[in-house]
């Protein structure tokens, strides 16, 4: 009997920790304010983050450097390196595409 019981206890630990759980996210407030942002405003977010999280491990290309399809394969592979989220990699993409090489 004892084993049953504690089979049946270790079966709900399993069933319960496997379980997908569902979160609202507390920042939802603070996203709708971002949405409203300027242009001017984006642009200079994304260059506070060129250069604090791009420059930590290299020297930093000028953005006139490359051109506009340069720089999506460049963020495509940098990016994950300098921990950035969708939205502050599409900042930073916004900055290097308004200066890139025309």
């Amino acid at each position: 009997m004892k084993k049953y019981i504690y089979s049946l206890c270790l079966l709900g630990v399993i069933v319960y920790s496997c379980k997908t759980q569902q979160t609202t996210s507390p920042t939802t407030g603070a996203n709708t304010a971002i949405v409203n942002l300027t242009k001017e405003e984006i642009l200079k977010k994304g260059e506070d983050l060129y250069n604090l999280r791009c420059g930590r491990c290299h020297g930093l290309p000028t953005p006139s450097e490359f051109t506009v399809a340069d720089w999506k394969p460049i963020m495509e592979r940098m990016a994950p390196k300098a921990k950035l989220t969708a939205e502050e990699t599409n900042w930073v993409l916004a900055y290097v595409n308004a200066n890139a090489k025309k």
